[in-house]
């Protein structure tokens, strides 16, 4: 039996209220509806989804400006995450924005979010105190790509 194929896409307006759940359930806050709409057609911001028979799994969003990008949030729906849906959007993401930098802040407590990025590549370069709306610190960090 063939599995339907996943589908990494630009987000678009209906997607909104899905992202919202997504990032309220797994991050404890939201980037907002707002940002999210009017951010859909800058050209220095990337959203992406992935999606799967017709669900969205998750998505992630960068700022990118020349060559440095700049990662907002990213997230992968609990049910879905390690299985290899993360990795592939983070892949689309790097493709398609080709930076030559990646900047994050993660919380200090998302282990699982630290151990991706650090099998990514990602050094932690500073802690930002306070960060979160909960107050908790974040982790910076960075990646550099080649030339």
């Amino acid at each position: 039996m063939e599995m339907p194929e996943v589908i990494i896409r630009p987000i678009t307006v209906s997607d909104v209220s899905r992202i919202i759940d997504l990032e309220m359930t797994y991050l404890g806050e939201t980037i907002g509806s707002d940002l999210l709409m009017s951010e859909a057609t800058n050209r220095t911001i990337k959203f992406l989804a992935i999606e799967k028979r017709g669900l969205l799994l998750g998505y992630i969003g960068c700022y990118h400006v020349f060559e440095e990008c700049e990662i907002l949030n990213f997230v992968i729906d609990g049910a879905f995450q390690r299985s290899g849906y993360g990795q592939m959007l983070f892949d689309a993401l790097l493709k398609e924005v080709n930076p030559k930098r990646v900047l994050l802040e993660v919380r200090v407590n998302n282990q699982k979010a630290i151990n991706f990025y650090l099998k990514n590549g990602f050094k932690q370069i500073s802690i930002r105190k306070n960060y979160y709306l909960d107050q908790t610190d974040a982790l910076v960090m960075e990646k550099l790509l080649g030339d």
